[in-house]
């Protein structure tokens, strides 16, 4: 006989680990910020705009890192919210340096166009996955609960079922029940 089970909430997360997932994230952000501003200072001057650039694509490489750790928790909360603010900042910064490159001498018009356009393209294909994403776990998880109620429900029997009653299946009479005991054997 095979048991189902029925999945239930996972344990509310203690506070140490709460407070953990804090330090962790606050961390993260120190050094990331750290690795930004030494980007920017390190280079010269003429080169503060591709530095502009490197922080943008660095912070998107960071929201991809981030997305893939939330797979690596029971409650990815801080680990979504990384992801979240990288992917922003990323586009906000590149979506800014590309519009401001022609006040670096860096981008004439038509590159400053151009970057613009791949820009917006790369956001509206990243907005396209997390749409079909989102959707995604909405519906694996009304499939789990619709599976929950399924397995907890009681099996029906093979009788009742309309083609078990129909026409063309003869009438039998129902078994004794199995409480019965055997009736005695002659000798």
């Amino acid at each position: 006989m095979v048991t189902a089970t029925v999945p239930t909430a996972p344990p509310a997360p203690s506070t140490a680990r709460l407070l953990g997932a804090a330090l962790l994230t606050g961390l993260l952000l120190v050094a990331a910020g750290l690795l930004f501003a030494a980007l920017y200072v390190v280079l010269p001057a003429q080169h503060h705009y591709g530095a502009l650039l490197a922080i943008g694509v660095l912070s998107l490489f960071f929201a991809l890192g981030a997305y893939l750790a939330e797979s690596l928790s029971r409650n990815p909360a801080a680990q979504r919210a990384l992801a979240w603010g990288f992917f922003g900042m990323g586009f906000a910064v590149l979506l800014v340096t590309v519009a401001l490159g022609p006040m670096y001498g860096a981008l004439t018009v038509l590159g400053q166009l151009l970057g613009l356009l791949i820009t917006v393209l790369a956001l509206v294909i990243a907005i396209a996955f997390i749409a079909w994403r989102a959707r995604t776990v909405e519906a694996t998880a009304r499939r789990l609960a619709m599976r929950a109620a399924w397995q907890s429900s009681q099996p029906a029997s093979a009788l009742d079922y309309p083609a078990a009653t129909g026409p063309s299946v003869p009438q039998v009479p129902p078994s004794p029940p199995a409480s019965d005991p055997a009736p005695p054997r002659s000798p």
